[in-house]
């Protein structure tokens, strides 16, 4: 019976900057199906940020059907859609398997979306993805990506901030990305660490698991009194950012989280098209290399945009 269902599930896998995007297209589902609880499937530290009702890990052996040709459906997977009202699911689905799926479990009330940017078109990413929602009648109550924290997502960065006596102004440079084409040369952010304590700026230096690699480099080539960091959870990272008077970082995910805590924060673009990719706020900016060659880009360059937007230009 409709209504005796009692939820809603969206479905969003990929990295940390993928999720955020997606985060206007939630708080549109949660609007949507006010009263309802909200379910998200993903990757579970991703999927945190957004403080759903119900955290459905996207490996988990009730969703992994929804992938697969077989035949029958198990018990664990209907009884997961059961009291379902609505499915929003981001996915590619070549075979179009998945649609079947979902056609299976909810007959008409899904949506099924390719969430890859359209050739030929430079629609931001966050517009395309609300798109589905709007021709399907559904209001957009806000299209910026908004991570809202709650005291328990500060409580780690309050007690660093403690522990080394941090004062303002504060930068947090993320010198990683999910791709090696996509990141700044290391020794330039290295330069650009060493400019901004010249000026007077605590430095922050944020890595993750992925980023294993540039860790130990960092660790030897930082300027003395830069703080190599790595925040245990990403809902720590977002508190962290949170806190800092600024973000400096390539184009990843957490630029996309700087940006939807509302911390000032420069985006630096190479290869990859901001008009598409660009994180989204009232204070987020970007830099472009020139010819996207990110070789090419000077640390004068970002100094610049870094000082001028620590002076609230």
């Amino acid at each position: 019976m409709p209504g005796s269902r009692t939820n809603v599930i969206v479905i969003r896998g990929g990295a940390c900057g993928d999720f955020v995007l997606t985060l206007p297209a939630i708080d549109a589902m949660r609007q949507a199906f006010p009263g309802t609880d909200l379910h998200l499937a993903g990757a579970p530290d991703i999927v945190r940020l957004a403080h759903p009702d119900r955290i459905l890990d996207h490996n988990s052996a009730s969703l992994f059907p929804l992938y697969t040709c077989s035949r029958f459906l198990p018990e664990a997977t209907r009884a997961l859609f059961a009291r379902t009202c609505f499915v929003l699911c981001y996915a590619v689905d070549p075979e179009g398997v998945l649609e079947t799926r979902l056609g299976e479990l909810t007959g008409r009330d899904y949506l099924l979306c390719d969430p890859r940017p359209v050739p030929g078109r430079r629609l931001h990413i966050v517009d395309q993805l609300l798109q589905p929602l709007q021709r399907h009648g559904m209001a957009v109550p806000d299209p910026v990506p908004r991570i809202r924290l709650r005291d328990e997502d500060r409580a780690w960065a309050e007690r660093l901030w403690r522990q080394l006596r941090l004062q303002p102004p504060v930068v947090a440079l993320h010198p990683g990305s999910g791709g090696r084409r996509k990141c700044w040369p290391l020794s330039r952010f290295l330069a650009l660490a060493d400019q901004l304590q010249r000026r007077g700026c605590r430095i922050l230096v944020l890595h993750g698991e992925a980023e294993a690699d540039i860790a130990a480099t960092l660790q030897e080539r930082l300027p003395p009194n830069c703080h190599l960091l790595q925040p245990p959870r990403l809902l720590d990272l977002a508190g962290l950012i949170d806190r800092a008077d600024l973000f400096i970082g390539n184009d990843s995910g957490p630029g996309h989280m700087a940006a939807a805590v509302g911390t000032p924060t420069v985006s630096i673009f190479g290869p990859t098209d901001p008009q598409i990719w660009a994180p989204r706020g009232p204070s987020a900016r970007f830099i472009q290399a020139p010819g996207g060659r990110l070789r090419e880009l000077s640390t004068a360059a970002v100094l610049e945009e870094s000082t001028r937007c620590l002076q609230g230009g």
